[in-house]
């Protein structure tokens, strides 16, 4: 019985690793839009600054995954406090 629990913990753990991990790399991916015709508009320089959308989407994308790390150990620790209470 112990040992069911202890073994849908570990794939509920490992599910929501793969969907954190999935959701990085999409957003990873989507900076290939840059080197397709549909990005063209992010090589435009934003305003008068230096900085272009791409470098723009690059930080945002790197903010973004920091973020999501950050949710996801969250969330990992209130889970291991639920799991050690069950």
């Amino acid at each position: 019985m112990k040992s069911d629990k202890v073994r849908n913990f570990i794939q509920r753990r490992i599910r929501r690793r793969f969907i954190f991990a999935g959701v990085t790399l999409i957003l990873y991916f989507s900076y290939a839009l840059n080197y397709t015709e549909m990005g063209s508009f992010l090589n435009q320089r934003l305003g008068n600054s230096y900085i272009s959308g791409s470098l723009l989407m690059y930080g945002l994308i790197i903010i973004s995954a920091i973020l999501l790390e950050w949710i996801f150990l969250r969330t990992q620790e209130e889970m291991s406090s639920e799991g050690d209470e069950g």
